[in-house]
């Protein structure tokens, strides 16, 4: 079941340290994950901060990529150093997620290390999770995992905008189309965490750290990201 995969992947995860290097994107300093050539959670995978694995291209786009190297393959992660708040969080994707290989996860998300309130953890991820026959692509979640915490949809188009809207005791979530037309929305009010300590996140992983289905480099291509803090 994709949620066993879920949670099991939520287990093993580490953030980037504060000795990682650091990426300009859309107006913040992002830490670059480094696993150091071992296997780290979610999948697990290794991540790897080459310039190949993540860089910002000549357009302003952050791009994460799954690549094969000498000692196998590797994912990306960036995360902020700084948690941001109550707000709306928004990630302008170029990347259809309806392509992408179906062993590939890409996660935007919020995460707190210390294991209070389920880390403080909202979720968009993008993955058919390695499953041959499973239709939808996409889902937004809020930890913990229990009954409802999960809204499974699919999306089919590219350059697209996900947003999560996170007050007191509400997440609200929006997928939305190049012409601003809502694809998804979704509203969660029961066992939604506080913001405190939460951070964004950004990565792209191997589910159960198996090799891409197609056996070739995955490339994810993030366009901009925004955040507005809810005005006090």
């Amino acid at each position: 079941m994709f949620r066993e995969l879920f949670v099991a992947a939520l287990g093993f995860l580490i953030l980037a340290s504060a000795s990682a290097s650091e990426i300009e994107f859309s107006g913040y300093s992002w830490l670059i994950r480094d696993s150091h050539g071992t296997l780290a959670g979610p999948g697990p995978n290794i991540f790897a901060s080459a310039a190949q694995s993540v860089e910002v291209d000549a357009e302003g786009n952050l791009r994460l990529t799954i690549r094969k190297g000498e000692t196998g393959w590797t994912s990306a992660e960036v995360s902020l150093p700084q948690a941001l708040g109550y707000g709306t969080y928004e990630l302008e994707v170029e990347t259809n997620p309806a392509e992408l290989d179906r062993q590939v996860v890409f996660g935007f998300f919020t995460y707190n290390s210390s294991p209070e309130q389920s880390h403080r953890e909202l979720d968009v991820e993008l993955s058919y999770w390695g499953r041959p026959d499973e239709t939808r692509n996409s889902q937004f979640v809020v930890q913990p995992d229990i009954p409802g915490a999960v809204n499974r949809f699919t999306i089919s188009e590219s350059n697209t905008l996900y947003r999560m809207r996170w007050t007191k005791g509400v997440a609200e979530f929006t997928a939305l189309n190049a012409d601003g037309q809502i694809l998804h929305h979704w509203v969660k009010r029961e066992a939604v965490p506080d913001a405190t300590g939460a951070k964004v996140l950004l990565n792209l992983w191997l589910a159960k750290g198996l090799p891409p289905q197609t056996e070739s480099n995955v490339a994810f291509v993030v366009k901009s990201f925004r955040f507005t803090p809810v005005p006090e």
